[in-house]
């Protein structure tokens, strides 16, 4: 058990690596088409997966990843006229999720007693919500030193946690209700796209829209 652990988790490591960087020279080349077309595919993808597991309804998968998509695309179009570029304000919204999702992972498994929802998602706990939540407050209070973002932007930042939290129940629930892991393995030590992207899809769209609305 101990020996298939290591080794899945080197496979994460790696997998994670060779997602990073393209995802990150992408980003700072600031490629509209590059950018569309790489959504583009894991929209796509994600769907497949969405049919092949027969998650509920085609249509609310169509209709979920279409926004994410659509809405991420829309945005790094946009001119902020901030300091800040559309596309560099994109990678901060991915990666408030990103560090949310690791800091509830960690803080769980390290303290978690008190389960919310164990009966679509065993390991999601209030100590390990309340983990995420001060990830993402200490990962805003450290781009502050870069980037004048304004402390409204830090509710955003909150409220893109809890979404986080609620697709990824979405899919835990569709997973559970399947009897399935994962909803793929096109990801080595990941599982599918959507395992990857459940925390995004709603997170990224409602802070994209509550950014475009106080702006």
């Amino acid at each position: 058990m101990e020996k298939e652990y290591k080794t899945n988790l080197i496979k994460r490591f790696i997998t994670s690596f060779v997602i990073i960087i393209p995802v990150m020279a992408i980003m700072l080349n600031e490629n509209f088409w590059i950018f569309s077309t790489i959504i583009f595919l894991i929209c796509s993808v994600g769907f497949y997966e969405w049919n092949q597991n027969m998650f509920g309804s085609n249509m609310m998968g169509l209709f979920i990843l279409s926004v994410f998509g659509m809405s991420s695309v829309y945005f790094v179009g946009q001119e902020l006229y901030q300091e800040i570029s559309a596309y560099t304000f994109f990678l901060i919204i991915i990666l408030n999720t990103a560090i949310f999702d690791t800091f509830a992972f960690i803080v769980g498994s390290l303290f978690g007693k008190n389960y919310i929802a164990k009966t679509i998602s065993p390991k999601k706990t209030f100590e390990g919500l309340l983990g995420g939540l001060l990830g993402s407050i200490l990962f805003f209070l450290l781009i502050s030193n870069y980037y004048d973002l304004g402390y409204v932007n830090l509710i955003i930042f909150i409220l893109a946690c809890f979404f986080a939290f609620f697709g990824d129940l979405l899919i835990s629930y569709f997973k559970r209700k399947k009897g399935i892991k994962d909803t793929g393995s096109i990801l080595p030590g990941h599982g599918g796209i959507l395992d990857r992207l459940d925390s995004h899809l709603l997170a990224t769209p409602i802070s994209i829209l509550l950014f475009l609305l106080i702006s």
